[in-house]
């Protein structure tokens, strides 16, 4: 199986089956420049065919799946998976043949040359893949599949990351001055309030090393999950696309990961912190008043 439910042969099947498209795929895109051996080059064009069934939601008989194969932008696809790999050969051709062009669309985008140029720098960190995650590069790359070139998927990249610096950045503003208007509230009304609770702290502290303990337990796609969803704020859909999964699928699999990180904290309040339900209702009603955790470094695990 490959993708979501669509049923694909094994990789092992599908070279046999197609070797003839493969053996074309890397002659017209020259696999022995980049060094990338038959294997390499089969595992590039079975995840190209099993993000095109995804689309489709179809099992594709052979003859479609070699016209499929037939039609990719060979050249493009494996200078994509020669960098991916980690070829300083091909890293060095492709700053050469893509930096410029990079800018020119990032400035067409932004319209300054300064923001133009971070636009597009930044994003050579996402295509090298620095994040490594079980001993692999992380590559931005993995994610084009030959279907259209390689210039073209690089703009649409570009502007994505543009829109998401926006979201992020109006997210901020709006967080901002949510936090004033918050703090002038409160300094109108600290006269006519009641004392502080001298265990404030400690609830705090608890719920926050109880959720710390909690997402350190859950498996890594659970907390990626819950990053894409609250901190970049993707919607199911879009998280579907990133982590191949049906956004039902995402819908279901992050309701069940929030119950079973509600149930975690709360034992752990219970049994290690020995607090009863009113003093763990406190927990969470002074953790949304100011929480001090930092969210993205816990669900990236690196606390």
């Amino acid at each position: 199986m490959l993708g979501l439910g669509v049923p694909m042969d094994s990789l092992d099947h599908f070279r046999t089956i197609h070797a003839r498209s493969i053996a074309d795929v890397g002659r017209l895109g020259d696999s022995d420049r980049w060094g990338l051996g038959e294997r390499a080059l089969a595992e590039a064009l079975y995840e190209s065919v099993g993000s095109w069934t995804r689309g489709t939601g179809v099992a594709p008989d052979d003859r479609e799946v070699a016209a499929y194969i037939a039609g990719l932008n060979a050249q493009d696809l494996l200078l994509a998976c020669a960098c991916r790999m980690g070829s300083a050969k091909a890293w060095e051709y492709f700053v050469e043949q893509y930096r410029e062009s990079l800018r020119a669309a990032a400035r067409f985008i932004v319209r300054d040359e300064i923001c133009a140029a971070e636009l597009a720098d930044s994003l050579y960190a996402e295509l090298y893949g620095i994040e490594e995650r079980d001993g692999v590069r992380r590559s931005l790359l993995s994610y084009f599949h030959g279907r259209s070139s390689l210039k073209t998927w690089l703009r649409a990249v570009l502007a994505q990351r543009h829109i998401d610096g926006i979201r992020i950045a109006n997210r901020t503003e709006a967080m901002r001055e949510h936090a004033f208007r918050e703090a002038e509230v409160q300094a109108v009304a600290a006269d006519a309030a009641e004392p502080p609770d001298p265990d404030r702290g400690r609830y705090v502290e608890s719920l926050t090393e109880a959720f710390t303990a909690a997402c350190a337990e859950l498996d890594g796609r659970d907390r990626m999950r819950l990053n894409f969803h609250y901190l970049e704020n993707l919607t199911l859909k879009e998280i579907g696309v990133m982590m191949h999964e049906h956004e039902s699928s995402v819908s279901r699999k992050l309701a069940r990961t929030r119950e079973r990180l509600r149930r975690r904290v709360e034992r752990a309040l219970k049994r290690e912190k020995h607090l009863n339900e009113e003093q763990i209702r406190l927990c969470y009603a002074y953790a949304m008043e100011a929480w001090p955790a930092d969210l993205s470094r816990i669900l990236s695990g690196s606390q």
